[in-house]
């Protein structure tokens, strides 16, 4: 091969890499770029928008702090936490709760179940004289007329009851074959007959400065001052719904944030989360009892104060008046009836309920 045919595709190469040499020189020169340059991540005007800036693009959670307490001063009381309606929570939601409650001196039973009858085995009522105060956390299956109406007394003689209920929500099952089926909050029935109920519509809000690092964490604060929102700002609810005045004598404790909106109906406004009616609390909302969420904001603080609420009642004794049926509607007893109470007994329907065995929370 001749010198002349090697050379020149050697020089038409050469001569393309010097091209793109220069090129890049004059383009760096233009740009500014080279030692005077800014850092990675340095704010530079006009080349991203501001939304993409690190300081602008990193979210930052709720801080989360602070401790769950109850007054140690006052009478000991003795508090139940229903388990007996298909309640939905774990051990380690509740713990917590317990664990301040007992640190207080108060006594608390998760479901009163157990093989010799539970607590006040001649009824449900007689059961319900036993306790100061009920938790109820979720229930998914319903309560019957009588459970309702020994909760109603049992409250009317200065019993204290917070309910936590999230709107219906689907459920797969596990199983060779998923089946999808709707939950719904169990005390309906109950929470109306204080004049409330829980909404069929969850919430959402956009808006990043009401919310808590996602659309569906919701931010509430306080409706007017009370006992329950004493030291509290802010709450997150990650699954929350709406609370629905159907009655009279209600009050609003909580309301989400301007811009919160229905998830179906897109109805936006600072929808009520939680309300309270003499003795009964109903929140709209379980998930702030979850460890990851129950030191966000002033979640603890709202806790304490409900854990407060059901302490500081005032029972008559003998309330509700006791009949002679042997169910206990799930909060423990006999055996008889369904899951939603079943038959009664001589005192006007008390109802009966399946036995449910449930490890006790020592004090």
């Amino acid at each position: 091969m001749k010198a002349t045919e090697v050379l020149k595709p050697l020089g038409v190469f050469v001569l393309v890499i010097a091209v793109i040499l220069a090129g890049t020189a004059v383009v760096s020169t233009l740009s500014g770029s080279g030692s005077a340059a800014p850092s990675d991540g340095e704010d530079i005007q006009g080349q991203a928008p501001e939304q993409f800036q690190p300081e602008n693009a990193i979210e930052t959670s709720a801080p989360e702090d602070g401790d769950i307490s109850v007054d140690a001063g006052g009478e000991n009381k003795r508090i139940l936490v229903d388990s007996g309606h298909g309640n939905q929570f774990s051990q380690s939601e509740i713990e917590p709760l317990t664990e301040a409650l007992s640190e207080a001196g108060h006594e608390v039973d998760v479901g009163a179940g157990a093989s010799n009858g539970g607590f006040g085995g001649g009824g449900y009522n007689a059961t319900l004289q036993q306790y100061d105060a009920v938790l109820i956390v979720q229930p998914t299956s319903s309560y019957s007329a009588g459970e309702i109406a020994g909760l109603k007394a049992y409250a009317e003689g200065g019993g204290r009851i917070v309910a936590l209920g999230e709107p219906p929500q689907l459920q797969v099952s596990s199983g060779l074959v998923a089946e999808v089926s709707e939950v719904s909050f169990g005390a309906q029935g109950l929470a109306e007959e204080f004049g409330l109920r829980v909404g069929t519509q969850g919430l959402y809000n956009m808006d990043d400065d009401r919310n808590d690092n996602n659309y569906e964490s919701i931010v509430a604060s306080p409706d007017g001052d009370s006992p329950l929102t004493e030291g509290v700002d802010n709450v997150t609810f990650d699954s929350a719904g709406t609370v629905v005045q159907t009655g009279d004598g209600a009050e609003i404790r909580l309301r989400a944030l301007p811009g919160s909106t229905t998830l179906e109906r897109r109805q936006a406004g600072e929808h009520p989360v939680a309300a309270q009616n003499g003795n009964f609390v109903l929140v709209a909302d379980t998930s702030f009892l979850k460890s990851s969420e129950r030191y966000d904001m002033d979640n603890e603080q709202f806790i304490s104060n409900l854990l407060e609420f059901l302490v500081s009642g005032d029972k008559e004794e003998g309330v509700p008046e006791a009949g002679g049926g042997m169910g206990n509607g799930g909060f423990g007893g006999g055996d008889s009836g369904g899951a939603d109470g079943g038959s009664g007994g001589d005192d006007g329907g008390q109802p009966g309920g399946p036995l449910t065995e449930t490890p006790t929370a020592a004090p």
